[in-house]
């Protein structure tokens, strides 16, 4: 196995106040790079030089009382080194009750969502009955609203404790200024590349070859496979970069793994990148010798005692 000289590694060490299966994520610069299930109390993570966010929590279900609450810390990866980094779970906060609209009657199905103040959300739809319980919430403030269709309540700011049970009742009253989208947020789109890969010395298209889009850093962006055609599309929520790398690799009809780098490539946001056709070498392989140390087969005669019946 080759060393990579430009990685560190995270050793978690994982202190949760009840047995659970938790996820860690790791961002690097805002975006989701990784992500990893974690059942034992210790894991290394192998991740390129630089700061990254990790946030670890419960695998538990958001109606689930017994939830523990998240946690988000920034940790600094330096090549070579071994990083020990402990994470406490603590038991969340649980807020509970009901939705209804202004006729009065009670909201099914409705979407209650809590924001903290450092963006995390959490969210939970209600039962048949318009009620809800939503766990494992940080202690912290967060800013409490329920919508349906085009409705929507007033946002509530509650201070939640860990451990402790909160109540509060929401009221549809509000209509949302953008039709049937709630207006909570802007649709943000990304940009993307696209392109052909053909073989180099066929001109066939290459169907099922690898196309990956890599950061200055070599941090995996984006990935997809070309379809029968050869095209593809990789990207989709890429933010304005430079310094990019696309990486082709073959597809499953190459014993062996050929690839083609494009270096020193730049999109804006929202822009889709025509790459073009990107061609895809054949390196010569040369054929493995038969091995003369195999034995040869051959044929044994068997006699077996003869059985009155």
């Amino acid at each position: 196995m080759q060393l990579r000289t430009d990685h560190g590694t995270i050793r978690l060490r994982l202190f949760a106040e009840t047995p659970c299966v938790v996820r860690v994520a790791w961002y690097a610069d805002g975006r989701l790079v990784g992500q990893r299930r974690l059942w034992h109390r210790e894991t290394d993570l192998l991740l390129p030089e630089g700061r990254w966010t990790l946030e670890i929590s419960d695998e538990r279900s958001a109606h689930d009382p017994s939830r523990l609450a998240p946690t988000r810390l920034e940790v600094l990866v330096r090549a070579g080194w071994r990083t020990a980094t402990d994470v406490v779970l603590t038991r969340g906060a649980v807020l509970t009750g009901f939705v209804a609209d202004t006729a009065p009657r009670l909201a099914r199905f409705a979407t209650v969502t809590a924001t903290t103040a450092d963006g995390r959300s959490f969210s939970v739809r209600t039962d048949g009955l318009g009620g809800y319980t939503l766990a494992g919430l940080p202690s912290t403030a967060c800013l409490v609203r329920a919508t349906k269709g085009t409705q929507r309540t007033a946002p509530v700011v509650v201070e939640t404790v860990g451990g402790e049970h909160h109540e509060l009742d929401l009221v549809l009253t509000e209509t949302s200024a953008s039709g049937s989208r709630s207006a909570t947020a802007d649709l943000k789109v990304g940009a993307a590349f696209t392109g052909v890969v053909l073989d180099e010395h066929t001109g066939a298209a290459a169907y099922a070859a690898i196309v990956e889009v890599r950061d200055s850093r070599g941090v995996l962006r984006g990935r997809t496979r070309t379809d029968h055609r050869g095209c593809f599309v990789v990207g989709g929520d890429l933010p304005a970069s430079s310094g990019l790398t696309i990486v082709v690799k073959s597809g499953p009809d190459r014993i062996e793994v050929d690839q083609r780098r494009l270096h020193g490539l730049a999109c804006r946001e929202a822009q889709l990148v025509d790459l073009g056709r990107v061609t895809l070498p054949r390196a010569p392989h040369r054929a493995r010798p038969a091995r003369a140390s195999l034995p040869r087969a051959s044929a044994a005669a068997m006699s077996l005692p003869a059985t009155r019946v």
